[in-house]
């Protein structure tokens, strides 16, 4: 029994890491996902999993040597915790959950790496429109993600980029 306590710490400990960093720390790096798909995703299981993890908690928060108050208190405010997180959960989807940026234009394409590219990307807010605009230069990192750099077309090195000028994933009729 030890042994599943010790591995629900930890799992909880780590999700809850990974979710404080990825709804603070991590908006203000500039490593996003490649795909909004799995950018999506990745926010959906963090907000739905936040009243999970919560929850599982209690697995190894509640013990025998604890007072009885304490263990009572735990468990009731456990799942009053978990209860408001879900209801908290439908605010913060707007701000984590909806939106991503999607390449309007492809501009240019790096000579020596035609992976790395310049970009006109729109922010996409599905049915609420689109929210701005930027142009960055997009680095793959790992294949799942790229850095991104906003930078002035007007002041690269012409020399080290190729003007392709290719549609991005937004199809204007």
């Amino acid at each position: 029994m030890k042994h599943i306590q010790k591995i629900f710490e930890w799992i909880t400990l780590l999700f809850f890491g990974i979710a404080i960093y990825a709804m603070t720390i991590g908006q203000t790096v500039p490593i996003e996902f490649i795909d909004w798909h799995h950018m999506h995703f990745f926010y959906d299981i963090i907000l739905q999993g936040l009243p999970i993890a919560i929850l599982l908690t209690l697995a190894w928060t509640l013990k025998k040597d604890r007072p009885k108050k304490t263990n009572i208190a735990i468990g009731i405010l456990t799942p009053i915790i978990a209860g408001v997180m879900f209801f908290g959960i439908v605010f913060l989807m707007f701000s984590y959950g909806f939106g991503a940026w999607v390449d309007e234009q492809i501009i240019y394409e790096n000579r020596e790496n035609p992976n790395v590219t310049i970009n006109q990307q729109l922010w996409d807010i599905g049915a609420f429109g689109y929210g701005g605009q930027r142009t960055v230069k997009l680095t793959p990192i790992l294949g799942l993600w790229n850095w991104a750099e906003q930078i002035d077309t007007a002041e690269i090195k012409k020399e080290n980029w190729t003007l392709v000028q290719k549609q991005g994933a937004i199809n204007f009729p």
